[in-house]
């Protein structure tokens, strides 16, 4: 039984994380139907500034550090959107060019990466030792923390998107862009903060994550394909149905891992995904929530 709890605390976690991560994918899909193939080149550019910052040069600790990734990260995301992928926006058939276009993006850093640190992966420490114990459960105090931090991230990301001018831009924007302009609202400025934020997400994830998976040029595609299995799990442009597939697929994985092993993660993955797509063809929630 204590083994069960433990692993289903793992689960939450992994859930969490994963929901911050996916969310960053959610939002700028949501807001522009962009499906940004660099999310996961995204993640990696912030777990190696996140070990060059802390464990590799500087040694920030973990506030300092995400604060200055953070900011770093928006920078980078809006960027992105200016440079690449809005000159795109004029054209015929531009999504499938973004497509194509951050993909190419997302092989390009790779190798950027891989150029700059080297083939080696790096480690990051994890930001507290030791593990609490409730009973004869035992509990690291970084999943812990891990938990607390995707948790706080999530709800302040739900805050902006419910409660703020620019939240209710965004939605604007996603609903209808031309709408949303007649009213005043600034499309492309509202597709730059989304691709800000959501290269802020994946910073954080990348923050999270590192101390558990090491740091490595390729280590962004398998984030990023967890994330779009739980983006279509939940259904396209669905922030809230992200979070309940986040979860779902967080839990599930920390089982089969328990049971099978880490191999077969994707498979089981993949074969809940179909499952839920042959009940509900558009996810768990086919819309903004």
């Amino acid at each position: 039984m204590e083994q069960h709890i433990a692993t289903l605390i793992t689960g939450l976690t992994q859930g969490a994380v994963y929901s911050v991560f996916a969310l960053g994918l959610a939002l700028v899909y949501s807001t522009s139907r962009v499906l940004n193939f660099a999310h996961g080149s995204m993640y990696t550019a912030g777990a190696y500034l996140a070990w060059v910052l802390s464990a590799g040069y500087l040694g920030l600790s973990f506030v300092p550090l995400l604060i200055a990734v953070s900011v770093l990260m928006f920078v980078f995301g809006v960027g992105v959107e200016r440079v690449v992928v809005r000159p795109l926006r004029a054209r015929p058939n531009w999504k499938i060019a973004t497509m194509i276009t951050t993909l190419g993006l997302a092989l390009a850093l790779d190798n950027l990466f891989l150029v700059l640190f080297g083939g080696t992966a790096k480690s990051m420490p994890p930001t507290f030792e030791g593990v609490l114990m409730l009973g004869g459960i035992r509990i690291p105090l970084q999943s812990l923390f891990v938990l607390a931090v995707a948790l706080v991230t999530v709800i302040a990301l739900q805050v902006l998107l419910s409660h703020t001018r620019l939240g209710r831009a965004m939605r604007a924007v996603s609903q209808d862009a031309t709408g949303a302009a007649v009213v005043g609202i600034k499309a492309n400025r509202i597709f730059a903060i989304s691709f800000g934020l959501s290269a802020v997400l994946a910073g954080i994830a990348a923050i999270l994550l590192s101390p558990i998976y090491l740091v490595s040029p390729l280590g962004g595609w398998s984030p990023f394909l967890k994330a779009f299995v739980i983006v279509v799990f939940g259904g396209l442009g669905s922030i809230q149905g992200v979070l309940y597939a986040a979860f779902i697929l967080g839990v599930i994985e920390a089982f089969v891992i328990s049971e099978l092993g880490a191999t077969w993660t994707m498979p089981i993955w993949f074969v809940v995904l179909l499952l839920i797509l042959m009940i509900r063809p558009r996810g768990l929630m086919g819309k903004w929530s």
